[in-house]
């Protein structure tokens, strides 16, 4: 079975017509018969009933028609996408997702000004489930979470900032004395974490570990990173827990400590596994880690 032998049964059972399918695919029309009859004789079947004056479609051939189309139209998409991602890089749009934490408002600022104006333009891209994402060609990579793609097929991750959870807090509190903060020093504070899912390994897992050792009514989960600042500025029993590459180095009145827990994740860039040799993509990692300036 070819795919020349699916695109002629697909187009003659379109058009009803071995004359019509021929024109179209600028075949001869024998050849087109043979394609199908090679097909049939593989498949152990008859697809399309042939009559002097009419052609349709057996039961069986109704079912492999739907069959056929799909392996022709992931086929047809496949070179599409591989085309797409070997093309010519200049003047293209290239749209990167992010978490648009603090932390990226502020490297990526810089980060843009190490590019021509006329090279190419960034879209950012704020809709999440980035893998599916850059899998199906809607982005082209993504900063992100390395526990997010470790699992994933086909996609390539670039480290530019080893990760580690921190904790946020008035810098009039008392735990500004502290170098390392443990988990069961926190009982006394209201404790922000970011509301997440299974899909945030490593978010979730943490937030799962203070539900068991703290009380669930000291514990908040917000939606952003944003919200936490605001609640954090407004008192000093209110601290939050966030990875090192959501932080605002610029506020004032916030102070970070480590915090004494350990997980195995960074922060980097994914994109499609066949841009590995990309130098588009070695260039934005080179400008990525150059523009990263803070290391918390």
């Amino acid at each position: 079975m070819n795919f020349t032998q699916l695109r002629c049964f697909i187009t003659v059972s379109d058009n009803l017509s071995f004359t019509i399918a021929a024109r179209k695919l600028n075949f001869s029309q024998p050849a087109i018969s043979k394609n199908i009859n090679d097909l049939e004789k593989e498949l152990k079947t008859q697809l399309l009933v042939r009559n002097p004056h009419q052609i349709a479609l057996t039961t069986d051939g109704i079912y492999f028609y739907n069959v056929a189309l799909n392996i022709l139209k992931e086929k047809d998409a496949a070179i599409a996408n591989i085309k797409n991602i070997h093309k010519e890089k200049s003047f293209r749009d290239i749209k990167i997702g992010l978490d648009y934490s603090p932390f990226e408002s502020i490297f990526l600022a810089d980060f843009l000004k190490g590019f021509e104006p006329t090279s190419f333009n960034f879209i950012i891209n704020y809709l999440g489930n980035y893998v599916s994402q850059i899998a199906n060609s809607k982005i082209d990579m993504a900063l992100l979470s390395s526990d997010l793609v470790n699992n994933a097929v086909g996609i390539s991750f670039n480290q530019l900032l080893s990760g580690k959870f921190l904790l946020m807090f008035n810098s009039n509190s008392k735990l500004h004395f502290k170098k390392i903060v443990n988990l069961d020093e926190l009982k006394s504070y209201r404790v922000l974490v970011l509301f997440t899912d299974q899909t945030y390994p490593s978010l979730f897992k943490l937030n799962q570990l203070l539900y068991q050792k703290l009380e669930k009514k000291n514990i908040k989960a917000v939606d952003n990173y944003f919200l936490m600042y605001n609640y954090v500025l407004s008192t000093e029993r209110v601290v939050a827990i966030i990875p090192n590459f959501a932080i605002d180095p610029t506020q004032k009145g916030i102070s970070y400590r480590q915090l004494n827990y350990y997980d195995d994740f960074s922060y980097g860039l994914a994109y499609s596994s066949l841009r590995e040799n990309d130098p588009l993509v070695k260039k934005i990692t080179a400008n990525l880690r150059q523009s990263i300036k803070f290391d918390f």
